[in-house]
């Protein structure tokens, strides 16, 4: 099988004349190999510690670095009878050396009374070599993050199967996690079941109509999504506010008449799981003035029921326009102290800055109850104490600096190993923009010896967009008597991406690219010029969150391939992501009587159709696929995104173009709706050649449905080679 550099050079000289077109991969430095932790010698090196974390993130609560409120809820009413949901924690360590696992064990199971089953409804698969050492009386330790070997893994997957027992009783059961973590040496993961319930999802949370002339109309959507188990009923609706706004419901129109206007549906817009709906706002102003309106949407949501008298319920949707709205941002983001000398005041100046279109007001400033009595701040750098009366204002675009102070009153204390315990609070802002209390993380330690404090920050901020190159920087990082001579930079990123420290995890300044989206923790170590730690890494959160109304992603995983994060021609398997028009056509190849559309030229888009134009012509016009990501030498991801769908029903394709030598690959394909993710399928094995057709996207209800063969399996065709296109 040719490669797609020559592959493209001779389809180049076949249709110059029909296509233009362009074929690239994104590259980028692997990076050097590291030396795994010395399992035979963890404690090596003065204030090394192992730092549990469990993914998926949202499991557990944080408190500073502790694992809090862990749990994790599973629904019978999205499987039938006998069939299984699964759940699989990842177990990594964030700290500095290996992480000792103890035990995994699954404990304290209770069915709900009048249960009848034969076997417990929740059970734990834990891989081979954790239960081969157990077994042999051996220790099992998880290396630090990307440093992991054969022998000593960088993560544990311990994989928490429910089968659904023939009766609806609830059971609960707990994951005990222990091991010699330095913030949480014992976690307890509740885990429960459900008999399903739905879930409204609106986005966006905040309609902004900015600026908008007289005489002029603008719409904006409001979209609903289900992604609960259950049937979502959206009951009705509430609309206060500018009589310069109308609802459209339906095809019916709810002005909004300058007066609250509550409407309850004859009968409930009922959206099945996964499924969308919509409302429509209309805006015509007729004068300048700022408009503003609130719609409160009513549903069967338990979580959104009224908690008191006084609480509406329902989901809150803020309307404004031809308003200037307030933005807060803050540098640092967190206030990391470090480890200072006890009895020692020190401080850190924090910058609030009014990022939006209108100044910023701040009402008051606080640190939070049960934050720790060691943190302070000063004001004195203000024009005066901000009150509610007599606000401090920023004006567009300036800044004002408030100094947040440290004075550790004694050597913190230890873990069993040796680890500091550190103290943890909350700075407050109280403001006018979106986020009305803004709040700021504190951490910090007193020590004997002061260690260098490391800062990290980034020039893109804490949320992004897939494909965006974070300019990560941590040479503001200091060391009380004298230099900052290392930095050492650790990750943990969502399942499946495999990128890397540019131009390497050494460097005071990397780069590192976010392909998939989730959360991306970002940790730094610095050492100064006596080879001194900082007492604990920073921490640095960004969240990858899609902006297109269909966003999806293609990874794969490669057994075979050893180091999946390398670069270059040949690196890697090659997986194609492919995005169907339904006008494609082409041959029958997988015999279903029907074209299969695969490889079509122009309304399959991928890597050689990476930019179709399939709607308008204008430019302008947002409403064509792109294949934003080519990866050809192993992991992925592939990522395709559409902004402004059409009203038909998209099909999504995963193609294995060439193994390289490397054997079979395990594919992983999430759909993202607005952000959110409604369809995920994980680790299907493909061959060289295969072509597998994953799912279909309707557009505009959003539902995304597998696609099976005749037998209910995943519908792979092996050995796929379209004819009218030669591969």
């Amino acid at each position: 099988m040719m490669s797609k550099q020559t592959f493209g050079f001779f389809r180049v000289l076949l249709l110059a004349a029909l296509l233009a077109f362009s074929v690239g991969a994104c590259s980028g430095d692997g990076g050097g190999s590291d030396d795994p932790s010395n399992p035979d010698n963890p404690g090596d090196g003065v204030g090394k510690f192992p730092v549990i974390e469990i993914a998926p993130t949202e499991v557990c609560d944080k408190n500073g670095n502790k694992l809090t409120n862990c749990k994790a809820n599973f629904d019978q009413g999205s499987v039938a009878v006998g069939e299984q949901v699964k759940l699989t924690l990842s177990i990594k360590n964030s700290g500095e050396r290996s992480l000792r696992i103890i035990s995994v064990e699954l404990e304290d199971y209770v069915a709900g009374e009048g249960a009848t089953e034969g076997s417990p409804a929740f059970t734990l698969e834990l891989p081979p070599a954790f239960t081969a050492a157990k077994d042999a009386g051996d220790k099992f330790y998880v290396a630090q993050l990307n440093k992991g070997t054969e022998e000593t893994p960088d993560e544990l997957a311990a994989r928490v199967v429910f089968t659904r027992p023939a009766d609806d009783f609830d059971r609960s059961a707990v994951l005990t996690i222990t091991s010699d973590a330095s913030n949480s040496p014992t976690v307890k993961i509740t885990l429960k079941t459900a008999l399903g319930f739905p879930k409204i999802q609106v986005s966006p949370e905040w309609v902004d109509f900015a600026q908008v002339s007289l005489g002029e109309e603008n719409e904006k959507q409001i979209n609903i999504l289900n992604t609960g188990a259950a049937d979502l009923e959206i009951t009705g609706f509430s609309l206060v506010g500018s009589e310069f706004y109308t609802l459209q419901v339906q095809a019916t129109d709810y002005p909004a008449g300058g007066e609250q206007v509550e409407v309850t549906f004859e009968d409930s817009i009922v959206i099945a799981p996964g499924d969308t709906t919509y409302f429509r706002v209309r805006f015509v102003p007729e004068n300048s003035d700022p408009a503003n309106a609130t719609l409160r949407i009513f549903s069967n949501d338990p979580e959104t029921a009224p908690n008191s008298e006084q609480d509406l319920g329902g989901t809150e949707v803020k309307i404004t326009g031809n308003e200037s709205v307030p933005c807060i941002a803050v540098n640092p983001s967190k206030v990391n102290f470090g480890g200072k000398k006890y009895g020692e005041q020190a401080v850190v100046p924090l910058e609030i800055s009014a990022c939006g279109d209108a100044p910023l007001e701040i009402h008051d400033i606080f640190v939070k109850e049960g934050s720790s009595p060691d943190f302070d701040f000063d004001l004195s750098t203000l024009d005066h104490v901000p009150t509610a009366e007599m606000p401090v204002i920023i004006p567009i675009g300036a800044s004002a600096t408030v100094n947040v102070i440290f004075i550790p009153d004694a050597p913190n204390p230890t873990t069993e190993d040796g680890s500091l315990i550190l103290d943890t609070g909350i700075l407050v802002i109280v403001n006018n923009s979106f986020e009305k209390e803004k709040e700021v993380e504190l951490s910090g330690a007193g020590v004997e010896i002061e260690c260098p404090t490391s800062i990290v920050k980034c020039a893109e901020g804490d949320e992004v967009i897939p494909q965006t190159i974070l300019h990560l920087f941590g040479d503001e990082s200091y060391a009380a008597n004298g230099t900052i001579q290392k930095w050492e930079w650790d990750v943990s990123q969502p399942a499946g991406s495999q990128s890397v420290f540019v131009p390497s995890y050494t460097f005071p300044n990397p780069t590192f690219e976010t392909n998939v989206a989730g959360v991306y923790t970002f940790y730094l170590t610095v050492y100064d010029q006596t080879n001194t730690p900082s007492c604990f890494p920073s921490e640095y959160e960004v969240v990858v969150i899609p902006d297109e109304a269909i966003h999806i992603e293609l990874l794969w995983h490669t057994p075979e391939d050893l180091d999946e994060t390398d670069t270059g021609p040949e690196a890697g398997s090659d997986l194609d992501l492919h995005f169907l028009h339904p006008w494609a056509a082409g041959p029958d190849l997988d015999g279903d009587g029907a074209a299969d559309g695969w490889f079509d030229i122009p309304f399959d888009g991928f890597w050689f159709n990476a930019h179709p134009n399939w709607g308008s012509y204008d430019p302008g016009i947002n409403d064509d696929p792109g294949l934003d990501r080519d990866d050809t030498d192993g992991a992925g991801p592939e990522n395709i995104n559409l902004d402004i769908p059409e009203n038909v029903s998209y099909r999504v394709g995963v193609h294995y173009w060439n193994d390289h030598g490397y054997g079979a690959s395990y594919a992983t394909v999430r759909v993202y709706i607005y952000a959110q993710l409604v369809f995920e399928v994980q680790d299907v094995m493909l061959v060289d050649s295969d072509m597998w057709e994953v799912c279909s996207v309707e557009w505009p209800s959003g539902k995304v449905q597998v696609i099976t063969d005749d037998a209910g399996q995943y519908k792979i065709t092996p050995a796929y080679h379209n004819p009218y296109f030669f591969q």
